[in-house]
C-alpha cells in the first residue's frame, strides 16, 4: 500500500507539471527549453507534458488543482523559477492531500532557519 508522499511523487508532482508547462506555455508563450530550465526538468518531459502524451491518471489530478494556486505561482516561475516552483507544488499538494507532509516545503517556509 502506498503512502501520501509516494502518491504525490507519482500523481501531484506530474500534474502540477503538466499544469504549469501549459500555462506557461499558452500564457507566456515560453519555449519549451526555458520552460524546462524554470522547472528543473528535462525538455524531452517538457515536451511529453505539452504534447499531452502523459497519463490519463496525471491529467485526471489536474484536473482537480485550484487554478488559482496555480495563477499565483506561474508569474513567479517564470521570473524565479526553483523557489517557486517548490512553493507552488506544497501549495497544490496540501489542497489535494491532507497526511501532514512533515517536509512541506510551503509549510516550512518562512520558519526559523528555513531557506526559502
Amino acid at each position: 500500500m502506498e503512502n501520501g508522499y509516494e502518491r504525490a511523487a507519482r500523481e501531484v508532482v506530474p500534474a502540477v507539471r503538466y499544469v504549469l508547462i501549459k500555462r506557461l506555455k499558452n500564457k507566456y508563450n515560453m519555449r519549451e527549453e526555458e520552460i524546462a530550465r524554470h522547472l528543473g526538468i528535462t525538455q524531452a518531459a517538457t515536451s511529453k507534458y505539452v504534447s499531452g502524451k502523459r497519463s490519463t491518471r496525471i491529467k485526471r489530478t489536474a484536473g482537480k488543482i485550484d487554478t488559482d494556486i496555480i495563477e499565483k505561482y506561474t508569474e513567479s516561475i517564470k521570473d524565479d523559477g526553483e523557489h517557486a516552483v517548490k512553493m507552488c507544488l506544497c501549495a497544490v499538494c496540501n489542497t489535494l492531500n491532507d497526511f501532514g507532509c512533515r517536509f512541506s516545503y510551503f509549510k516550512n517556509c518562512g520558519a526559523e532557519g528555513a531557506q526559502c
